[in-house]
């Protein structure tokens, strides 16, 4: 090889070995600027670039003037499977209403379509020019313009990749006031601060917007806020009314403060109710609202737990600590412990920092407002009351927390009870509340008219004497009271003892039912004397509501024969008669009657009577009252009296057609509902043609049946019997082919009514053709001309309807009897022949 190849081939590689050179800073140059370019495109929104869209970009709703970046395959990207848009497509510019989620060109480059928001605007007080020097935030709130000089606006929103956010301030007629109060660039990024001064401007409400500066300014894109700007007025009182019912809350409010500053309001003690105690000095002021502390002051200069002090003449005043919100602070003065006359309320400037100094300091606002005195009502009792019952006691109490009811005959107010509770719309009510046993006087046990009070708790106590809490008429009258007539009776005792026709069956049933009244009772004793001096004693309670008592199945087990029964009641004072022999209580009275009975003595049923009333409604003085009722204590007995067809009501068995609706009456002595009474019909046999039962009837014993025939078909005599379960009663029925009752028979018509005496008797003169039954009267004109002509027929017919039973043929007429002996003449004829 020559020099000359050597040099050529060292210069080539030389000339290949730069262009590679050359090559790769072109390259490194086109990445850098690429790079750059995205770099810059994270740094500034779209809308201030190049508006291009690079892969993973997140673009908005409405967002407009962007193109996608060479990076994509197409214009028209596709919503990506469980990435929120499946099944949309997405091209530029962005529709509002675009499906959010994230979307791809099938390639791999894909962006995220989001909703434009604006999450928050807060707008700080500062304490200087420093956006980070904040007091507090007031928006929604207000501020005075004395605090309105150093102010920032600071929004949050997502859309800053897309654009910048611009805010809007509106004076409270709507007008544009942003230049002139905001100190820089209305237009922001996200989370800046930008200054606003508001102490030069009017008062009124300042509504502060942000949306965004060019395509993003509808919907969650855009947010809102106010500040309410007041004057720098002096520091101020304001009251919900200038006079309130002692009792009721009054609401207070500090005005034209800055917002969270403290200030200290005060009640002098001059201005307690009299005899209020040390706690309720220290609730004057309500804990509530913008109160931050309640406290009282005492007269050596000292802010003290009520704890150290001896009395409320130890106190001073009673303060509040309240805090502002905005402008102004609200707080709730308990009036109840307020005297009824003007009560000042002072409150004190920022200066004053504790209690100790508002002792010295001249408040910055005073005001007063007066307290009277609240309406009480009573609505019940309502002016009757019987002794030991049980009534509600209700009314109204207007501003009262407690009330005391009271009770007067002649001389001062005596307690009944106190410390009732008022509820918040001022009523009070005592449900089932026995007035009587209540009164420790005695006052309401004994029958009289007196007179019923309501006194307001705290009125009582301030004037009420110590040792039995009694008022006198001048102190219970100057108190916040109502007062109403009340008539004391005593009550009354009613018993009925339910038997059946006077008896009770021991075979069917053993046991009596017993139902009454017994008012201002609680119990009563309910006993049985047989005539043998055996005896049976219950005690029953009393229904408290309306004071009655109905007890079914109350056992007996005594002799049979002539039973007494008794209700007694201990009356107004709780005892049984000198309540020497007998303990108060009905279960020790029934204890000792049922000791009489089964005791040694072999009293007789009237002396073990003589023994109960003695030691009871006839002891001297005593006031029980007794209920007295005598019964038959016997067998079951049930019995068929009357038998008669449907419509055709008579007294007695009587025969009935074929095919009629047998109706049979009877008696008992069982009890109905829990026992029945079975008729049935039986042939000459003793089978069973026809049944039916009942187990209704009334407490006379008297029960009523119908039987329609279904199985007769036969004339003939057949027995009815009835059955209770205990006892049976039989009696022959006659079923006739028919019965001819005639218009006598037929009611109480005119025509019957004048039937003369010879036509109602059973004589033989009756049944005869006699002239007197052949002329018919006015009253039978109105039978046919068949009647009229047959005057032995009429005559006949007459008489069987006016005779007793005895005298008639059930089932045959005369014109069977006449054709029967027709039929034999013929019969004896063929035998002489």
């Amino acid at each position: 090889m020559t020099t000359d190849n050597i040099t050529y081939r060292e210069k080539g590689r030389a000339v290949l070995l730069t262009a590679m050179m050359v090559l790769s800073v072109v390259a490194m140059s086109a990445a850098f600027v690429g790079g750059a370019a995205a770099a810059e495109n994270n740094d500034v929104p779209r809308f201030h670039d190049d508006q291009t869209v690079y892969p993973d970009d997140t673009i908005f709703q409405g967002e407009d003037d962007i193109d996608f970046s060479d990076d994509f395959t197409g214009d028209r990207l596709i919503g990506l499977e469980s990435q929120g848009a499946e099944g949309k497509t997405l091209s530029l510019p962005v529709d509002e209403d675009q499906r959010t989620g994230r979307y791809g060109d099938g390639d791999g480059h894909t962006v995220l379509v989001d909703e434009p928001r604006v999450s928050d605007i807060t707008i700080n007080r500062l304490n200087s020019d420093d956006p980070n020097d904040i007091a507090t935030d007031v928006d929604g709130s207000s501020i005075s313009t004395a605090d309105a000089e150093h102010m920032s606006i600071v929004p949050e929103y997502n859309y800053e990749q897309a654009e910048y956010a611009e805010i809007t301030v509106e004076d409270e007629d709507g007008s544009d006031v942003t230049n002139e109060v905001l100190s820089g660039d209305a237009v922001v990024e996200d989370g800046e601060a930008v200054l606003m001064d508001l102490s030069n401007e009017d008062a009124g409400e300042y509504t502060i917007t942000v949306e965004g500066e060019e395509n993003l300014d509808f919907g969650d894109a855009v947010g809102t806020t106010t500040v309410e700007l007041i004057t720098d007025d002096e520091l101020g009182l304001e009251i919900a009314s200038d006079e309130v019912v002692r009792g009721d809350n009054l609401q207070y409010t500090v005005t034209s403060g800055s917002d969270s500053d403290r200030h200290f309001v005060t009640i002098d003690s001059s201005d307690f109710r009299d005899g209020i105690s040390l706690e309720n000095a220290e609730k004057i002021f309500r804990n509530v609202d913008d109160t931050e502390n309640v406290g009282v002051y005492s007269n050596d200069g000292n802010t003290t737990d009520i704890d150290d002090l001896e009395s409320v003449d130890d106190v001073d005043f009673v303060w509040a600590e309240v805090e502002m919100d905005g402008t102004s602070a609200a707080g709730s003065i308990e009036t109840q412990y307020l005297d009824d006359s003007s009560i000042d309320l002072e409150v004190y400037d920022t200066e004053t920092k504790n209690a100790s100094d508002a002792d010295g300091d001249d408040p910055a606002d005073d005001l007063s407002f007066d307290v009277t005195e609240g309406d009480i009502s009573i609505d019940n009792p309502d002016g009757a009351y019987v002794v030991g019952s049980e009534v509600d006691v209700n009314g109204t109490a207007e501003g009262s927390d407690e009330v005391a009811l009271y009770v007067r005959d002649n001389g001062d107010w005596e307690l009944i009870e106190d410390e009732i509770n008022v509820d918040s719309d001022d009523t009070f009510e005592e449900e089932d509340y026995a007035l009587s046993e209540k009164d420790d006087s005695g006052i309401l046990n004994l029958p009289g008219t007196y007179r019923f009070g309501v006194i307001d708790q705290n009125d009582a106590e301030e004037v009420w004497d110590e040792s039995d809490s009694s008022i006198s008429t001048s102190d219970f009258n100057q108190g916040s009271s109502a007062t109403k007539s009340l008539r004391v009776t005593e009550g009354g005792l009613s018993a009925e003892f339910e038997t059946i026709n006077g008896e009770v069956a021991e075979d069917a049933d053993g046991n009596i039912n017993i139902f009454g009244s017994a008012e201002g009772e609680d119990k009563v004793v309910v006993a049985f004397v047989d005539d043998r001096g055996n005896t049976e004693a219950y005690s029953y309670s009393v229904d408290s509501d309306d004071y009655t008592f109905d007890e079914e199945d109350v056992p007996l087990g005594l002799s049979q024969g002539t039973v007494s029964g008794h209700v007694l009641v201990d009356g107004r004072d709780g005892e049984w008669g000198d309540s020497e022999e007998i303990e108060s209580g009905a279960d020790n009275l029934a204890d000792w009657i049922n000791n009489l009975g089964s005791g040694s003595k072999s009293l007789t049923g009237d002396q073990i009577r003589d023994r109960i009333a003695s030691k009871t409604v006839d002891e001297t003085a005593s006031d029980d009252r007794m209920v007295t009722d005598t019964f038959r204590y016997t067998d079951a007995s049930t019995t068929i009296e009357s038998v008669y067809s449907e419509g055709n009501e008579a007294n007695g068995i009587n025969p009935v057609a074929l095919n009629d609706t047998i109706v049979v009456e009877g008696t008992t002595n069982i009890k109905p509902d829990d026992n029945t009474i079975t008729v049935e019909i039986l042939d000459e046999n003793g089978d069973v043609l026809e049944t039916t039962d009942t187990d209704d009837w009334g407490t006379d014993g008297n029960w009523t049946l119908e039987i329609t025939p279904e199985t007769i078909d036969d004339l003939g005599t057949y027995t009815i019997e009835s059955d209770d379960g205990e006892t049976t009663d039989r009696a022959d029925l006659e079923i006739v082919e028919e019965i001819d009752y005639g218009d006598d028979n037929k009611g109480d018509s005119d025509d019957n009514k004048g039937d003369s005496d010879d036509n109602k008797g059973d004589s033989d003169d009756n049944k005869g053709d006699s002239d007197d039954n052949k002329d018919d009267s006015d009253d039978n004109k109105d039978d046919s001309d068949n009647n009229k002509d047959d005057s032995d027929s009429s005559d006949s017919s007459d008489s069987s309807d006016s005779s007793d039973e005895e005298d008639s043929t059930p089932g045959f007429g005369v014109g069977v009897a006449l054709v029967a002996l027709l039929g034999a003449a013929l019969v004896a004829l063929r035998r002489d022949n």
